[in-house]
């Protein structure tokens, strides 16, 4: 497993070895390599041999990556006996497992590796997603901005109720159902006369306003008899800050990190020296920080003067 960000170039390598743990050479090494979407990027493709048994695999990852969690599979054939190797990587939105050892006081690889700390990471991550954005559920939409048109059989421009629309996938960019193979972060159904249910096809014209085109899936307009059309989003505060809220997702990892680490076996004398006050009396420390951060960037949980985009 490993860690890496968009447009960086992914190594992937393998030692092939017989029964006898001697290096060998199979008739065809391919790789398949699975983003969390589960789009193949790479499809059984031929690896290159570096030396006898050692088999690599150069792959530039998309400056529109999706993050998460990646799959990637390395099957050898030699004459018809199959071997399969499975391994993992993580693209992430940023550079954050230095940040989360530091932060932690996890600085030894052998207490923890580099591969745990950013499934901790991804963790943090999408559970901080849930708590910064505001959910709108079964929304109906405004009109078009410009014209006033409704649903009348040709209108395909329109407004949601919320402005500043939110990038709940953490892809980096706001997206409709239709407009990318997941990693949507505003989707939507119809009502036909007949009481049928059927999805919409959403771009994204401007995040910042909520204007946004609905279609058929088929790309044409919905009918002017629907009997709803119904939507389902997030959007962000105006107090939100990308830079506190990645800092704040750290924090939230850092904890976690500090949790998984007590539960080590095999935690290092030095790892249990330095994180000892840490671990003894200041374990809720990142997690305090996390919600101080929050406060700053997320909806209050008190009423007051600062309302959500279009409120």
């Amino acid at each position: 497993m490993a860690v890496y960000q968009r447009s960086e170039t992914l190594y992937h390598w393998v030692t092939l070895r017989d029964r006898n743990n001697a290096l060998i050479d199979p008739d065809t090494v391919t790789i398949t390599i699975t983003d969390p979407c589960g789009t193949e990027l790479v499809s059984e493709d031929s690896m290159t041999s570096d030396s006898s048994g050692v088999y690599y695999y150069a792959y530039d990852i998309p400056a529109n990556g999706v993050y998460g969690e990646w799959d990637i599979k390395v099957e050898a054939d030699d004459s018809g006996d199959l071997s399969i190797f499975k391994d993992k990587m993580y693209l992430l939105p940023w550079d954050a497992v230095a940040q989360v050892r530091e932060l932690s006081g996890i600085t030894s690889k052998k207490s923890v590796s580099d591969d745990a700390i950013a499934r901790i990471i991804w963790e943090a991550y999408k559970e901080a997603l849930d708590e910064v954005y505001e959910e709108h559920n079964d929304i109906t939409p405004k009109c078009n901005p410009d014209t006033g048109a409704w649903f009348d059989g040709t209108n395909t421009t329109f407004e949601t109720p919320h402005n500043r629309l939110a990038d709940y996938s953490g892809d980096g960019v706001v997206s409709g159902y239709g407009e990318l193979s997941c990693a949507t972060d505003i989707e939507g159904w119809w009502r036909d006369e007949d009481g049928d249910c059927h999805r919409v096809n959403i771009t994204v014209n401007d995040a910042q306003c909520g204007n946004i085109t609905i279609t058929q899936l088929d790309g044409t307009a919905i009918p002017s008899s629907m009997e709803w059309v119904h939507l389902h989003y997030w959007t962000e505060w105006r107090t939100y800050n990308e830079r506190l809220f990645r800092l704040a997702a750290s924090y939230l990892a850092a904890h976690k990190c500090i949790i998984r680490f007590q539960e080590l076996d095999k935690a290092t004398l030095a790892d249990l020296y330095s994180n000892r006050e840490m671990i003894n009396g200041h374990l809720m420390r990142m997690e305090n920080e996390y919600q101080r951060t929050m406060r700053k960037i997320r909806k209050p949980l008190i009423g007051g003067a600062m309302k959500p985009g279009g409120n």
